[in-house]
């Protein structure tokens, strides 16, 4: 049939419908019921005449619509994706591959082939998220990203997302509320939509839904690596800079060094302003005047990047501590089943100090049910020592604890779910190993090497990495630029990792974030909301206690957070927007991040370019460092009901 032929079959079947629709149709009611048939007066034969001459029309009026420009931006952007894969695989696709999609797959350099995913949620990000997705599709490398956008956002990721499309680098998804913010019943069947307020809870709560959600539907799609930061994030190899290497951290130790008492069940406590703090504990073996463990306080500490389980510390009065690694002692000798009959506590976590709650399993003293969330107050004692501790030390699996009735319970051990820790000298070999940044490794690359060195069991399914915050100070002496690294259209200075190279103390900043292989978590760990934002998983991360943040001398990778300008930092519309419109709070977080200049991070543009050509360069990276003034009383997709 010829084209011209099957165009005049469809004008003949429209006017056989609209004659068959208009002999039925009543005169008085036509012009509000043209599409309204009489059933009182066809007859089922005429039924089924009408359906065989409209259902092609109507078939290929839809496989050819296309949405308006107002429907939701989540389902556009899964449109553009699939219609660049349709393209692709009937071979019509005119838009041109990078290199490096070809070079990828021959493997002809060290990049990995398979690609890592990240979960993304923006607020007025659009300056920045140009050169954050670029520079992690070549380190990481970064080839599927979702996007959720807060709804007090007064500017739309939709345009940055849709130009990566157009290259077919990279798989995009825009999710708002409704994509994520729900609660799966029992029985999978419904949903329950979640309501939150706009206040900093509110935040929290669509950060652990957001982060869960995406990571199911990641591992729904079967990805492997998920990647969990921010905007002003950017992670990057945790090499030993030879040139530098008295600013290293010191690697924790297993034994204190003579003469420096050890400090055990030790907990740490911020001073007003969390950049001092002091620590509570008892001493152990100190000198023959105090045989015994004796409680103590020491006074302000002189540092904090020491505050880690095997570090050395020494306060304000010239007293040096050795801090035991509590975690790794109790872990030597746990238990996988209870010493005796009794209850097992799951899922356990700490409400106060004296207060754990979880799920009790085969209760013998109040006849709960087996999976109902209980809370008992406790009295424990520290494992060995005979010493009485509350807080973080006491919760931890594999031990038995009693109640104030003296009534046991089994904490269920686990840390056989955590993953292993490298020991401190694999770790540091390891960190040795790491690449230089002209090596054109990717963060898959080094994962994938010491996995297959030490086994995928020891990397462990969640990598913690410590942070460390960049500042706004730009003088820099004696440093290489790279302005020379971009097209002449882009300015490097236009871009945070080219133009802040100045940080903070290694290892002085509390909390870290994670990677997640989401291929070894199950289904039913991503179902619920996540713990928090820097250990998302409760027994895949490690608890986020602060003294157990990620060790910076033994991480192989570690996340670099920028303040930017106070024209970026104020510029979000967020739930702290009183914070970040605050001169002094900015001034006080840029003063502590002059300590020392690194260029590691800024090597990147160059090999993006040469990877994806000048064109999609310059296509890519539109609008970086660009902050439009933005109408405030413009928002996405605000849900006034959650005021």
């Amino acid at each position: 049939m010829t084209m011209k032929q099957f165009q005049h079959q469809h004008q003949h079947q429209h006017r056989e419908c609209s004659r068959l629709r208009g002999q039925e149709s009543n005169s008085k009611s036509i012009k509000q019921n043209m599409l309204v048939l009489n059933l009182n007066t066809i007859s089922l034969i005429r039924l089924f005449l009408i359906g065989a001459f409209c259902y092609p029309i109507i078939a290929v009026l839809l496989m050819n619509h296309v949405p308006p420009p107002s429907m939701d931006i989540h389902k556009s952007i899964q449109l553009l994706r699939y219609q660049e894969k349709r393209s692709n695989d009937n071979g019509n696709s005119n838009t041109q591959t990078p290199s490096r999609q070809r070079q990828a797959d021959t493997d002809t350099d060290n990049k990995s082939i398979v690609g890592a995913s990240a979960c993304l949620l923006v607020n007025d990000e659009n300056p920045r998220l140009p050169e954050w997705i670029a520079y992690h599709y070549n380190i990481l490398p970064l080839r599927s990203l979702t996007v959720a956008v807060d709804p007090s956002s007064r500017s739309s990721p939709l345009g940055i997302l849709q130009r990566w499309n157009d290259t077919g680098l990279m798989e995009m998804q825009l999710w708002n509320d409704d994509d994520y913010l729900y609660e799966t019943a029992d029985d999978g069947t419904s949903k329950k939509r979640i309501t939150v307020g706009r206040n900093l809870e509110g935040h929290r709560m669509r950060q652990t839904h957001f982060m869960t959600k995406c990571m199911a539907d990641f591992k729904g799609r079967n990805k492997q690596w998920v990647l969990l930061i921010d905007v002003d994030e950017y992670i990057t190899f945790n090499r030993i800079d030879a040139t530098s290497e008295h600013e290293e951290p010191d690697f924790p130790t297993d034994e204190a060094p003579d003469g420096i008492p050890t400090l055990i069940d030790w907990t740490f406590y911020f001073g007003k302003d969390k950049t001092e703090g002091s620590l509570h504990g008892w001493v152990i073996n100190h000198t023959s005047a105090h045989p015994y463990p004796y409680e103590v306080d020491t006074e302000s500490l002189v540092s904090l990047s020491q505050v880690q389980p095997g570090g050395i510390v020494t306060d304000s009065i010239g007293n040096s501590y050795f801090l035991r690694d509590d975690r790794a002692i109790r872990d030597s000798t746990a238990l996988d089943q209870p010493p005796d009959p009794m209850p097992t506590l799951k899922y356990v976590e700490e409400e106060s100090d004296d207060e754990v709650c979880g799920e009790i399993y085969g209760d013998m003293y109040d006849d709960y049910e087996d999976g109902e969330e209980v809370c008992i107050e406790v009295d424990v004692e520290s494992p060995g020592d005979g010493l009485k501790t509350s807080g973080a030390n006491f919760i931890h699996g594999g031990h038995v604890v009693e109640d104030i009735k003296h009534r046991r319970y089994f904490l269920e051990k686990e840390q056989a779910l955590w993953p292993k820790r490298l020991a401190v000298k694999d770790a540091k070999e390891a960190r040795e190993r790491l690449p230089r940044a002209d090596e054109r490794k990717t963060i898959l690359d080094v994962l994938k090497e010491e996995s297959n060195r030490y086994g995928e069991d020891t990397m462990g399914p969640c990598v913690m990495m410590p942070r460390l915050r960049y500042g706004s100070f730009e003088g820099q002496p004696g440093a290489t630029t790279s302005e020379n690294m971009a097209p002449d259209e882009i300015n490097a200075t236009d871009f945070l990792t080219l133009r802040y190279r100045w940080h903070q103390k290694k290892g002085s900043y509390a909390f870290g974030k994670t990677m997640i292989d989401v291929r070894r978590i199950p289904i039913e760990e991503l179902q619920q909301k996540a713990v928090n934002v820097h250990a998302p998983l409760l027994y895949f991360c490690p608890r986020q206690v602060w003294f157990y943040n990620p060790q910076y001398a033994t991480s192989l990778f570690r996340v670099n957070h920028y303040l930017d300008s106070f024209e970026a930092y104020s510029y979000r519309n967020d739930v702290r927007v009183d914070l970040r419109q605050s001169a002094d709070k900015y001034d006080t977080l840029a003063s502590d991040a002059n300590y020392s200049i690194d260029t590691e991070a800024s090597r990147w543009l160059q090999e993006f370019v040469q990877d994806v050509g000048n064109e999609n360069t310059k296509l890519l990276l539109a609008g970086a460092g660009s902050f439009p003034r933005l109408d405030s009383s413009w928002n996405a997709k605000i849900d006034t009901k959650s005021e």
